[in-house]
């Protein structure tokens, strides 16, 4: 995975929609870049817009981004924004799934973590035998991925829980099982504990991506 972040220059805001549907997706597509999502941050830290692309592995990833093609379109798109960020991800394998696929009308749930370096072992028993079996009997979040952060971001670990409505977020934020979890997470295993809460960016077969 491949997520791009950035805050759009103010009165840019027309000329980076039509960039955005008209040049940036078209040309990551050819390139072999498949788009799977773009997010607002509504509540955390930013940047505050996020795109994410999708490749079949990293050699791929690294390859489409040594050509010239692609850092004259990352170029083009620094003339738009500021506060451009990027990071590499690889999942985690906890959470079970052939592929990463394209998410409309959801909202995100994101922690951030950083593993306490003697703590590895434990932290992979906690979240197979506690963590996930929890997060899993509450039926209104989906326990989208686990990720590992393999370049750039601010943390080394990302944990992707999907809401179909935002009022689920505050239920689970209330939710005395995910409270309980959540503060052994943070007391016993992780440090640089961050979250924040995303909400999807219209339709991405329509030329809306990452429109506000």
């Amino acid at each position: 995975m491949f997520t791009l972040h950035w805050d759009i220059i103010q009165g840019k805001e027309h000329e980076y929609a039509e960039f955005i549907s008209g040049t940036f997706l078209p040309e990551t597509i050819t390139m072999g870049l498949i788009p799977v999502g773009g997010y607002y941050v509504e509540v955390g830290f930013g940047p505050r817009v996020i795109g994410v692309l999708s490749t079949k592995d990293f050699g791929t990833l690294s390859e489409i981004m040594a050509t010239q093609k692609f850092k004259d379109l990352i170029l083009q798109i620094k003339s738009l924004v500021y506060n451009y960020r990027t990071a590499v991800l690889e999942p985690t394998g906890r959470v079970k799934k052939e592929y990463y696929t394209i998410q409309k009308s959801v909202w995100k749930l994101n922690q951030y973590y950083d593993l306490r370096p003697d703590k590895k072992d434990e932290y992979k028993d906690f979240i197979i035998n506690e963590h996930l079996p929890t997060m899993e009997k509450i039926d209104y979040v989906e326990v989208a991925g686990g990720w590992n952060v393999i370049l750039g971001g601010i943390s080394e670990i990302i944990a992707e829980f999907t809401f179909k409505d935002p009022v689920d977020i505050g239920r689970l934020l209330n939710n005395e099982d995910f409270r309980r979890i959540t503060l052994k997470l943070k007391n016993e295993y992780v440090r640089n504990y961050s979250s924040r809460i995303l909400r999807c960016t219209e339709r991405f077969d329509e030329p809306k991506w990452f429109r506000l």
